[in-house]
């Protein structure tokens, strides 16, 4: 959901349509690196590296922000936080338009963010003019939101700090740097992410997260309902492993979702959201969700699912 980020009245009405706390910060969408000059200020070496290396692409860099330069609406403080989308209908879109897009997600701010035009109506409804319909997002989760600070230790001057974890994992950055560079998730510093102040991915019903299959007879107990309606979200390596369970568990009182798999992670990623979406369409009082490995993509998945299930 875009406004011009430049201007107070258009960042307002974001929050408003959204519910979104106003101290909640917005990422501004630009077309190209050229224009980071003019909103932003790079001031070292690493965040230059990532700016010419990994954009446009999944990820936010927090960099200074030049004053007068981004609505204080859209981003109160002295920091900005800036992304260059892969998208091409985005990129067309921003080149069109030929200004700062403040741009949060087409979504009432504590649900799961949508990943088509449909979950954004069902969100929205008629309350926004224009929904422009480009299929289906690819990761199916935002942005890694980063920045660069000073490092504690003396063994590198800078590290990078990834405050919202996302589809560029840590060890994407390793990576990049030639593990030359720290690089550590952080939930310090709350006010500076779109994401870590306050409650995201919820659902109307409860979600729980299982190890086992045998865990969820003892889960389900917790829930007080005479008749709940139950789904599993769960990896086919799960299902091939317990056959016998699952087939108790379609004759009874749980609905099987198998459609993960451990061996193609980014695919349940890309998934996770649209089953969340339409859990809540089919007013599920309880899904359970299978834990994932959490490294690389299952890090940022298992994060998500871990806010959505906070009481």
């Amino acid at each position: 959901m875009g406004a011009d980020a430049r201007n107070d009245k258009a960042v307002l009405s974001i929050f408003e349509l959204k519910w979104r706390p106003q101290d909640n910060p917005l990422i501004t969408h630009l077309w190209y690196k050229e224009q980071i000059k003019d909103y932003a200020t790079v001031e070292n070496e690493i965040q230059q590296t990532i700016i010419d290396k990994l954009m446009p692409g999944p990820l936010t860099l927090l960099l200074k922000k030049k004053e007068w330069t981004i609505s204080n609406r859209s981003c109160p403080l002295d920091y900005v936080g800036i992304r260059l989308p892969s998208n091409l209908v985005a990129q067309r879109f921003l080149q069109v338009a030929e200004l700062p897009v403040a741009a949060p997600s087409a979504n009432i701010s504590w649900k799961p963010s949508p990943t088509n035009a449909q979950m954004v109506y069902d969100n929205l409804h008629d309350n926004v003019p224009l929904i422009i319909d480009d299929w289906e997002s690819f990761a199916g989760i935002e942005s890694s939101v980063m920045r660069v600070v000073p490092n504690e230790d003396k063994k590198w001057q800078l590290k990078i700090q990834i405050l919202r974890p996302g589809f560029l994992t840590k060890e994407d950055l390793e990576d990049c740097f030639n593990h030359e560079i720290k690089v550590e998730y952080t939930t310090k510093n709350p006010e500076l992410s779109p994401w870590m102040r306050y409650k995201h991915y919820s659902i109307t019903g409860h979600v729980r997260i299982f190890d086992k299959l045998e865990d969820i007879k003892v889960l389900a107990k917790e829930f007080e309902s005479e008749n709940p309606k139950i789904w599993i979200l769960l990896t086919q390596e799960l299902i091939d492993w317990n056959k016998e369970m699952i087939k108790w568990f379609k004759e009874g009182w749980i609905t099987i979702i198998p459609r993960w798999t451990k061996s193609n992670l980014a695919s349940c990623a890309h998934s996770l959201f649209d089953h969340y979406h339409t859990a809540e369409k089919s007013w599920i009082n309880l899904l359970f969700v299978e834990r994932l490995p959490e490294e690389w993509i299952g890090y940022w998945i298992m994060n998500r699912v871990k806010r959505s299930a906070e009481v």
